[in-house]
């Protein structure tokens, strides 16, 4: 390794953030390249498209995700689902228009999660110095040379895994929890987009090793909340109106391992202009006579920070993704009709 590496063997670096280029060699050495056998035409068929989105303006690519949502608006994909997510939300404190309306924001931005997906992991370190803001970026320098790593905390919110990219590409060891994508040919494209921008991938199963590997490491750990767990291995939260499902493990990894917890997201505001928004350090809350409601208390502190980003920034969020499809004893899944 280069730049300031630690004599220390479990932490990497003597001070974060360092080159762009010691992150480079970071993620190759830790999360090497996977190779995959066969799909040779859909392959060929995802470089020729790539490369053409890449080369594309600025402007044009911009206007293209704005129209690939409104094409995904007006053919109302998953609007059943949106509605719903709204109505537990929102109930009668926004109009049916007013719901609609963030709906359609909602499949724009998601657009624009498409085409970037595609672009921006490729655009090289220049563009995101100089087109992506970090926000609030001594709140990470500080938590990540505390050298007990950092988790990360968001959900589908602006532009997703592009966040984690941004701490990649500004110097910090990075990896995103994932559930990864069954097609090979497109996880493919994927984890090589993640690690363009020095972002490693973890498989949601099987990942604790990992993730406390990376944290001893200095990673950032970037885990999305939102998602819905098998039972026994979620925990029920208070989630904007109903109790659902969310993962249960971010509390345990902070208590085991003593990492810094920081929600954020990333928000396109310009064909190229983009900010990456950290929030502050979430506290730690303390509830000496029972450890497992400490954890729960503290697993619905983020949440509730999560929660807070999504209410302040509805038409950043995936109001199609289902939440509940587990329900506590006693209670009907709302999308059951």
């Amino acid at each position: 390794m280069q730049d300031n590496c630690d004599r220390n063997e479990a932490f990497a670096f003597n001070h974060l953030p360092v080159s762009v280029e010691a992150i480079q060699a970071y993620t190759r050495r830790y999360f090497p390249q996977k190779e995959i056998k066969g799909y040779f035409v859909k392959r060929i068929l995802i470089w020729i498209f790539i490369t053409f989105l890449r080369v594309l303006p600025h402007h044009v690519a911009y206007y293209l995700g704005t129209f690939i949502g409104k094409i995904l608006y007006f053919i109302k994909v998953k609007e059943n689902i949106a509605s719903t997510n709204l109505d537990i939300v929102y109930g009668d404190t926004k109009s049916a228009a007013e719901k609609k309306a963030i709906y359609r924001a909602s499949m724009i931005n998601f657009g624009h999660v498409i085409i970037n997906y595609m672009r921006l992991p490729f655009a090289g370190e220049a563009f995101w110095t100089k087109h992506c803001e970090l926000v609030n970026e001594e709140v990470l320098k500080k938590a990540a040379n505390k050298k007990k790593g950092v988790l990360f905390i968001g959900g589908h919110i602006g532009m997703w895994d592009l966040a984690g990219g941004k701490i990649g590409m500004s110097g910090y060891p990075t990896a995103v929890v994932s559930d990864g994508v069954v097609d090979p040919a497109i996880n493919k494209l994927v984890c090589d987009a993640r690690t363009a921008m020095n972002m490693g991938g973890i498989d949601i199963r099987n990942s604790m090793d990992q993730i406390f590997s990376g944290l001893k490491r200095g990673e950032s750990i970037v885990l999305a909340i939102d998602h819905n767990m098998k039972r026994g291995r979620g925990v029920f939260l208070d989630w904007m109106g109903k109790k659902t499902s969310s993962v249960k493990s971010t509390a345990y990894i902070v208590r085991e391992s003593g990492a810094a917890v920081i929600p954020g997201f990333m928000v396109q505001q310009g064909p190229k202009a983009f900010k990456m928004i950290l929030g502050d350090e979430l506290p730690w809350l303390e509830h000496p006579e029972d450890p497992e409601k400490e954890l729960l208390m503290n697993n619905q502190n983020q949440a509730d920070a999560v929660q807070k980003i999504i209410l302040k920034h509805p038409e950043l969020w995936l109001w199609i993704y289902k939440r509940w499809k587990t329900c506590p004893d006693g209670e009907l899944n709302p999308y059951t009709k």
